[in-house]
């Protein structure tokens, strides 16, 4: 704040009493006051009240001339001071009276001032973004089997969020992630073929014989919008999450959204179309109640053979691609603390609707398997200050008659377990964490689990078994650093000679903002 010797003689009155050990201070406060200057202790003193304020530059400036409005600021201040004697209050209340009206322009322009923080703070809460971007290098013989190409392991990754207040109790959330692959050789076109048998009564020459199929089976063209529908930069889930009941604690999800079930998202993991409510059980001691319907967003595709005659009357056949509708379920879901140490999470979803399938076994198939009822558990216990232990399992009702290829592998079932020592704050660098997980995961025991590490989907067997070994740190602020390494995969089914072996190798860096 701007002043000039005249009204210095003022405040040095005002000043008179407030502190025995008012003058005794010695720090320059500006630049351009010599400390041998008669005003220097009172200027000092004035400056740590927080009465004046100089020029913002370290200077005082004191010849040149004060106008009223700067009189007027420091009057204000000093009228704020609670501890002044009676003398200078009355100093103060003819100063004020004195500046009356510029005192009642600045209020003014501190209320406008106030009011324009307010609206921008309000503004700015109402949209936010946040998200995190990795790059990723790795190497996994999984996603080459029989021309399969991987999506998963070299490339950059960008996952932004998003949220736009609507009212104290409606917020509506999107996503964008982005996959940007950036190794040619994970993307080449594979022909892959099939052995069939020719049908017999049909009327072909070669009926009984076995033939090959043609099937296509193309990688994904890097970066194109057709190439991954949930990961190529468009909107990938977009909802509304509100706080409905008298008390706003039904906490309700409506639209798309990634979803997980269970604390290792093994019952399904991954994004689904519906509506989802959470709720706190009164008097449950911590437990929560979930009821969800919902169906998965993405529908699955099988092959049919599609069989023509060629000009000699034999069978030729064709490999199509069909497409069928993923099945709507139900959920109940349950969670909470069993005593000090141990967290439970029990999970029922049941199919509500299918789509009838007139290729299948008597036409009604919901689920591809057949399942119509899953049923999950999920149980942690922190045994140390730094480890923990979380077990998950997870089964199907599928009928195994039908399903004579997967015999034998435990197909209707997953297990998990997963042990977890220290871990990352994105705040403190240099914290750390390890962990290794241990999975026998069948192919039709669950909805479809959280699989961003491609456990099962290259071997198009009866799921895999094996362990996954891990290590985090987070080498500067909001960056987080992992590696995984699963060396010794194999395909979990009846016959371990013939199983896929594989081995993972895959790290990243994530940057969190």
């Amino acid at each position: 704040m701007k002043i000039n010797t005249k009204a210095l003689a003022i405040l040095a009155g005002l000043t008179v009493g407030m502190s025995s050990t008012a003058f005794a201070a010695t720090a320059d406060s500006f630049t351009d006051v010599p400390k041998d200057h008669w005003s220097y202790q009172a200027l000092d003193y004035l400056a740590k009240e927080g009465v004046i304020e100089g020029m913002g530059d370290s200077t005082f400036q004191g010849g040149r001339a004060m106008t009223r409005y700067e009189m007027a600021a420091i009057v204000a201040k000093a009228m704020q001071k609670n501890d002044v004697n009676f003398g200078d209050k009355a100093v103060l209340d003819k100063l004020s009276a004195e500046y009356a009206d510029e005192l009642g322009t600045l209020k003014n322009q501190v209320n406008k001032n106030t009011n324009d923080i307010n609206d921008l703070k309000n503004k700015t809460d109402k949209f936010k973004v946040w998200g995190m971007a990795r790059v990723q290098a790795g190497d996994d013989n999984g996603l080459v089997k029989d021309g399969h190409q991987g999506t998963y392991n070299n490339r950059f990754y960008m996952d932004l969020e998003g949220s736009m207040k609507v009212n104290d109790h409606a917020t509506a959330r999107f996503t964008i992630e982005k996959n940007a692959h950036y190794r040619d050789s994970e993307y080449a076109v594979s022909k892959v073929k099939k052995a069939v048998t020719v049908p017999t009564g049909k009327g072909y020459k070669n009926e009984g014989q076995t033939i090959m199929t043609d099937n296509y089976i193309s990688g994904i063209d890097k970066d194109s919008l057709l190439g991954d529908d949930n990961h190529n930069g468009t909107i990938s889930n977009i909802w509304v999450e509100l706080q409905l009941g008298k008390n706003h604690n039904w906490y309700t999800n409506i639209g798309r959204k990634w979803n997980g079930l269970g604390m290792q998202n093994l019952m399904w993991g991954g994004q689904e179309d519906g509506i989802a409510t959470y709720h706190p059980i009164e008097g449950g001691h911590g437990w929560w109640f979930s009821g969800q319907y919902w169906k998965p967003s993405s529908d699955w595709t099988d092959t049919n053979i599609e069989w023509s005659t060629d000009k000699d009357g034999n069978a030729t056949a064709k490999a199509v691609a069909a497409t069928h509708r993923a099945p709507i379920l139900g959920t109940l879901n349950f969670w909470g603390p069993l005593g000090k140490y141990f967290d439970a999470n029990i999970a029922y979803s049941h199919v509500l609707q299918h789509q009838k399938d007139a290729n299948k076994d008597g036409g009604d198939y919901g689920y591809w398997t057949g399942a119509k009822n899953f049923y999950g558990i999920d149980l942690k216990a922190k045994l140390l200050k730094d480890f923990t232990v979380t077990g998950s399992y997870v089964k199907s009702d599928v009928d195994m008659s039908k399903q004579s290829w997967a015999n034998g592998g435990h197909a209707d079932r997953d297990w998990a377990v997963r042990f977890d020592y220290k871990g990352t704050d994105l705040n403190k660098v240099g914290s750390w964490g390890a962990y290794a997980k241990w999975v026998d995961l069948g192919c039709m025991g669950d909805i479809g689990h959280d699989d961003e590490w491609a456990t099962r989907e290259p071997t198009f067997v009866n799921g895999v078994k094996g362990w996954y070994y891990g290590v985090k740190m987070v080498p500067w602020q909001n960056c987080e650093w992992e590696t995984m390494w699963a060396p010794h995969l194999t395909e979990n089914n009846s016959q371990p000679s013939n199983s896929y072996k594989r081995h993972i190798l895959r790290s990243w860096l994530d940057f969190h903002f």
